[in-house]
Formats: C-alpha cells, sequence, structure tokens
C-alpha cells in the first residue's frame, strides 16, 4: 500500500515540520520574542463585555470592523487592508497569491525562517543572499535574481538591525515582481515602511499584534497594500480568518495603544539593562531595534542553550544561520525575568572560560 510519504510533493522531501516555541509552562520562555510585559489589558476589557452566547455565530468574513479600525490607524482605505490568523496566515497567502510552481523567491540571509518555509511550501525556487558584514542588505544580488517575489524583515530577525530605508527603497522601487516588507517588530523602534511599500505598485507591509501588543496568543496580523493587491490576496485568503473575540480584542488594544507604547519603553531599559550585564559576562551583542537581543556567546552557542534548558530557561540557538556560529537570542522581559536568566548564566558562563 503506498505510504504517505510517497504520495507527497517531491518539493517537501526535505522540509522540516516549523516550531516556534515550547510548549513548557514551566519554563522561562526567552525563546519566542512574544511580549514579556504582560497580556494586553484589551483582553479583559473586552472579555467582560463579549457576547459568548453569539459565538454559535460565524465571525465577520473578511473582519471588517478591524479592517476599518486600522484602517484609520495607519491613513488608508479599508480596501487596502487584509487580516489573518497571525502573520504567518498572511505570508502564507502572499505565497499562495503569486507564486507559481519554480517562481524565485529570494531573501536576504540570515532572516525569518518561514519566508522560506511558505515559499516551499508553495513551490518556488529559493534563493538566499548573505547579508554584507556588517548585516545590511545585498541590495544589488536581491535585484539580481529578478525573484517574483522578494521578502524583507524589518528590523531584522534574527539580526536585530533596521536595513537601510535607502537600500529597501531600491528594492521596492527596482523590482519587478512582489515585495514584501514584514514589520512584525516595527512598533519597537517607531519605523515604518508603509509610504515607501504604498508608493510601489508591488509592495506588501504585514504587521502583527503578537509582538508589541501582548496578544500572540490570540493570533491576529493583518497587511496592508494597494487595492489591486488586496483584492487579489482575499481569492486566496480562506473566509472567517479571525475569530469574534480576537477581532474584537485587536480593535481594543489599537484604541488604547499607550499600554503598548508604555510597554515597549519599558522593554528598551531592561534591552539596554541585559545588553550591558552580557558584555561583561564576554558576549558580544549586537546593536538592537527589536525586543531581542542578538550575541556571540563567548562559550559554544548550542551547548549554552541545552544547559540553560536544563535548567529551566529557552534561548534561541541561532547557530545554524549563515554568519552565526555561536550565536544566541535571548528575548528581553521585566527585570525579574532577567535577573533569573542572569543568575543561572553567570556561573555557567564563568565555569566554561575558567
Amino acid at each position: 500500500m503506498t505510504s504517505a510519504g510517497e504520495l507527497r510533493r517531491r518539493a517537501l522531501e526535505t522540509l522540516s515540520r516549523p516550531s516556534y516555541s515550547l510548549t513548557n509552562k514551566d519554563m522561562l520562555l526567552l525563546n519566542d520574542n512574544a511580549n514579556l510585559f504582560g497580556v494586553n489589558p484589551a483582553v479583559e476589557a473586552v472579555a467582560e463585555a463579549f457576547d459568548f452566547t453569539r459565538l454559535w455565530a460565524y465571525p465577520s468574513e473578511n473582519s471588517d470592523v478591524l479592517r476599518d479600525r486600522l484602517a484609520s490607524e495607519y491613513g488608508v482605505s479599508s480596501d487596502e487592508v487584509i487580516v489573518g490568523n497571525g502573520s504567518d496566515e498572511l505570508l502564507d497567502v502572499v505565497c499562495k497569491t503569486f507564486i507559481n510552481q519554480c517562481d524565485v523567491m529570494c531573501q536576504p540571509t540570515p532572516t525569518f525562517s518561514m519566508y522560506k518555509f511558505y515559499a516551499t511550501v508553495n513551490l518556488a525556487s529559493i534563493r538566499e543572499k548573505a547579508l554584507l558584514a556588517d548585516f545590511s542588505l545585498p541590495v544589488d544580488a536581491i535585484l539580481g535574481e529578478e525573484a517574483k517575489l522578494i521578502a524583507l524583515c524589518q528590523p531584522n530577525n534574527p539580526t536585530a538591525n533596521l536595513f537601510d530605508a535607502r537600500d529597501v527603497g531600491r528594492v521596492l522601487c527596482e523590482s519587478d515582481g512582489i515585495v514584501l516588507v514584514d514589520e512584525a517588530y516595527g512598533d519597537f523602534c517607531a519605523s515604518s515602511a508603509l509610504d515607501a511599500v504604498l508608493g510601489c505598485e508591488r509592495g506588501i507591509d504585514v504587521r502583527t499584534f503578537s509582538k508589541a501588543y501582548g496578544i500572540a496568543g490570540l493570533r491576529a496580523g493583518f497587511s496592508i497594500a494597494r487595492k489591486e493587491l488586496v483584492d487579489e490576496m482575499r481569492r486566496v485568503r480562506t473566509p472567517f480568518g479571525l475569530n469574534s473575540f480576537t477581532e474584537a480584542v485587536a480593535v481594543a488594544a489599537l484604541d488604547n495603544i499607550k499600554w503598548m507604547t508604555e510597554k515597549v519603553a519599558e522593554m528598551k531599559a531592561e534591552r539596554s539593562y541585559l545588553a550591558g550585564k552580557l558584555n561583561s559576562l564576554g558576549f558580544i551583542v549586537q546593536a538592537s531595534e527589536c525586543n531581542f537581543l542578538l550575541c556571540k556567546s563567548p562559550v559554544e552557542g548550542p551547548g549554552l542553550v541545552k544547559d540553560l534548558r536544563e535548567r529551566g530557561i529557552a534561548i534561541r540557538d541561532c547557530g545554524a544561520y549563515p554568519m552565526l556560529k555561536d550565536h544566541v537570542r535571548v528575548t528581553i522581559g521585566p527585570r525579574p525575568m532577567m535577573a533569573r536568566f542572569l543568575e543561572v548564566l553567570e556561573p555557567m558562563v564563568s565555569k566554561e572560560m575558567s
């Protein structure tokens, strides 16, 4: 009898199932870049007034209330907004909408691994171009691929830096394909490529509520692009993608933007604190525009990650990326979390270096 493995698409033979984070609730999760400064109060506020007896009914087909609120927030038309079950769904939708078999998808590397994943699932031919030594964009190399789809993370994960806006602008203006600009971490550095994206006929801006807004567990993301692009994406995206409660919370979170900005300010203070402590322990810490630090460990990276995990602390091993041997990524959290991390980390590093 033919096995499932024999029936799958050949393009998926080398594809590993993606895994973002751990499920152990007792572990200190400094590995997935969620907002560790607390759940958004919009959740409780909406829960108190939400009519849960209406959950027998389907939600809005296109999350129209949230689309209208996002349009108001970003100064665009609601026809230029599409929402998804996290930004991940929208990354998949972009690939489904614009990629034919063997079309080229180009991305810098290192960058967020899911661009390559979704493009591969949708049968693209992947081209990766190494970042320059200072982690800046290799613009000419990317444009030279003449790709159907280019994916840029701004600021970039895992390197934590903002690409030069002029470089991003060149890619947007000079590419003949779709250019996806993922601003998942844009709220942490008040960066926006939206004007540049909308100034380009084929630009798509992607954002999420999972990071700065503190509702990763509810899965809400959105894209802004010209109406003709959004119309094409809506042909592919399934209806009822966002549940009613999540949509209401996302709207309320936008109405209480002060909470988000206050938590971002707290994060920045703790980011500076942790960077200083890690530097004193011999780590080489990259400048960060995100809610995480990328740093080169003074001891073997995979071993450090393993030892920390055995002691109940998860950080991300970035050693599999080009240019990042023995690099680790640490999500920033409140001072008690950072103190616990450092308390465990310091003797481990000191012992290895002695």
